[in-house]
């Protein structure tokens, strides 16, 4: 299972999942090798650039090092050179043990970007860096980053569709009295208005959503000051809107008194702005504050450590099954 954004075109016609990203020129699989495995021209490709980051949780459920990749494949012919990022178990060669999961199989999840040499030759090192790390710092490559680190493995769930798998539909909108913003949402999440402002509450009653501009609902006294361990996410349409880059992001907030209290948030942040986005004219600026919580979070009774709350949120990022609705809501939000 593996968590993707809405905006991404998925098909499963092949038996596996085939994701391409919005523009097209990203297209990747995640599928077991039995049903769509490399072949001879995959496993003899020439790599350079190559670049890994742990993949904690998918590490953690393998029991052994896994690491999610990048790197630049050199062709034959200059013009085939492309962008590789994958996810690869240590001396696996760009595979990843089933076991886990009850299976003698092994997973091959690859993303590739062609195209990525337009000079017609060869390249040396530094331009071969340069292109792979302009490609690694984009918006799809962070994107692919962020699906591959989302993988898991699960047992057969005898038909069931796992968790987190999709998006629900967001089949209703919310538009602000005062016509300021609105934002598309479940009609299966519970929506309430009477306070002036949009609270929604997810099927499992364990997610609550609040969005409003500050000037209808202000923030808590402590809001600013609450320390959180934050993990950005992707970039929104409310980016080309308002000319200043937003982005959603995932938090572990903790209590300063009662680590009972604890709470995953997701939200929307604009560039050095703390959680929240200005819109508006010059002489009427106005903030808009996108929040959802999710809690209990923390029942150890204790503060937990720096590790175990990442560990908490990367694991509730990847596996919970209110997740990949809020994430498509925080990207459905737009503004007048």
């Amino acid at each position: 299972m593996l968590n993707y954004p809405a905006s991404w075109t998925v098909s499963t016609d092949k038996e596996y999942l085939e994701l391409t990203s919005p523009d097209g020129s990203v297209t990747g699989h995640v599928s077991p090798k039995s049903l769509n495995g490399p072949d001879a021209a995959w496993m003899g490709r020439h790599v350079t650039q190559y670049k890994s980051n742990p993949a904690v949780v998918m590490s953690e459920i393998v029991g052994d090092h896994v690491a999610s990749y990048s790197g630049y494949n050199s062709a034959a012919n200059p013009t085939q050179d492309s962008m590789g990022w994958g996810l690869s178990q240590v001396n696996a060669s760009g595979l990843v043990s089933m076991a886990a999961a009850d299976s003698d199989d092994e997973l091959w999840a690859y993303f590739e970007q062609a195209g990525v040499n337009k000079s017609g030759k060869a390249l040396n090192d530094k331009k071969a860096a340069q292109v792979a790390q302009k490609a690694v710092h984009s918006k799809n490559g962070a994107t692919v980053e962020a699906i591959l680190q989302s993988v898991q493995l699960v047992e057969d769930l005898s038909g069931e569709t796992p968790p987190g798998g999709h998006p629900e539909i967001l089949d209703q909108t919310y538009t602000s009295p005062d016509g300021a913003f609105t934002m598309n949402h479940p009609s299966t999440w519970t929506v309430r208005t009477d306070q002036g402002y949009l609270e929604v509450t997810s099927k499992t009653g364990q997610t609550v959503g609040r969005i409003a501009t500050t000037d209808v609902r202000p923030l808590r006294d402590d809001w600013l000051t609450s320390p959180r361990y934050m993990m950005p996410g992707e970039d929104t349409p409310l980016t080309e809107r308002l000319g200043s880059r937003v982005s959603t992001y995932s938090a572990y907030h903790r209590d300063a008194d009662t680590p009972d209290e604890d709470a995953i948030l997701f939200g929307l942040t604009q560039v050095n702005s703390s959680g929240l986005v200005a819109f508006g004219e010059a002489n009427q600026r106005r903030e808009l504050s996108a929040e959802f919580i999710y809690k209990p979070i923390n029942t150890t009774g204790r503060h937990l450590t720096d590790d175990e709350v990442r560990t908490a949120l990367t694991g509730h990022v990847n596996t919970h099954q209110d997740v990949p609705a809020v994430q498509a809501m925080l990207q459905s939000i737009r503004v007048n």
